[in-house]
């Protein structure tokens, strides 16, 4: 059988055969919660049943939407939640920043919702990475989207980016994305993107269109089981025999267990298995993340 397509049924059918337990509401950790007229942003594990989400960044627990979060010498990381920078109303204004052992970065986010169901964000990110490799690197992102709350447990949305790479190889993506709330307890969500490098001074044109999975499983209001997967449906090189960009070969498969200590704090710790880029075979990559959300 098609390694890729064992590794979606395995995925499918684990998060199928977990239970699923009556409890109230259930939100993703790593997303924020659009403002309406009428609700407030959520600092609880509730179900979203108004309003729409913007996921930056995306479901890749290693790579990041369009790299986002990627740093092969960090398995280490700080990821904070957005909130809200301005009053409440129809157009708002969040802030973050993200510290890493060797990075830093900081995100600047304006969203707009003109009508109940419908979000418009745009996002841009300013980075430094600083390794004993390679020494100090800017690189800047910009993205943008659409979501729509098509019914109270499924959200769905297209977005963009572009990615600096450090002046390098630049690169940018398309991706359609879907969140569902399979239950209570669990949440569901998949992308497929297309992802493509700009110009740049090595002449390398290289392609993928590419799937990331994610389930996130409530146990108890503090403990939450995450797993992920992920593959490339195809890809395209103008220079086989160069190694293909990390963004453009991102298969992965892991878990975390995800564990709430404080109201405001948590961890999420696991492993995810990603190709080398060199060797080509799969290696284990820690996953260790201290968590923040907004106290109410």
């Amino acid at each position: 059988m098609n390694p890729k397509l064992t590794l979606l049924l395995l995925f499918l059918s684990g998060l199928l055969t977990l239970p699923v337990k009556a409890q109230e509401n259930l939100i993703r950790k790593d997303s924020i919660k659009l403002p309406s007229r009428e609700s407030h942003v959520s600092t609880t594990d509730s179900a979203v049943t108004s309003g729409v989400s913007v996921t930056i960044p995306t479901i890749h627990p290693v790579l990041g939407k369009g790299g986002l979060q990627y740093n092969r010498f960090s398995d280490f990381s700080i990821a904070p939640y957005l909130t809200p920078r301005t009053q409440r109303s129809n157009i708002q204004f969040h802030g973050t920043g993200s510290d890493d052992i060797n990075s830093k970065s900081r995100t600047a986010v304006a969203t707009y919702t003109p009508a109940p169901r419908i979000s418009l964000y745009s996002a841009a990110t300013l980075g430094l990475v600083e390794t004993p490799f390679f020494g100090k690197a800017n690189y800047y992102i910009l993205n943008g989207g659409v979501n729509y709350l098509l019914s109270s447990n499924l959200n769905a949305g297209i977005s963009g980016m572009y990615n600096s790479n450090f002046n390098l190889i630049p690169f940018w993506s398309l991706s359609a994305d879907l969140q569902y709330m399979a239950g209570r307890n669990l949440m569901l969500e998949s992308s497929l993107s297309y992802m493509q490098t700009a110009n740049n001074p090595f002449n390398l044109d290289q392609s993928a269109v590419q799937i990331d999975l994610h389930g996130r499983y409530r146990l108890t209001d503090d403990w939450f089981l995450n797993a992920y997967g992920g593959f490339p449906v195809s890809q395209k090189s103008n220079l086989p025999s160069r190694n293909l960009m990390p963004m453009m070969d991102n298969t992965h498969y892991g878990g975390t267990v995800e564990y709430w200590f404080q109201p405001t704090m948590g961890a999420e710790a696991g492993l995810i298995w990603v190709r080398d880029i060199f060797s080509g075979k799969m290696r284990p990559q820690p996953k260790l993340e201290l968590k923040f959300r907004p106290g109410k």
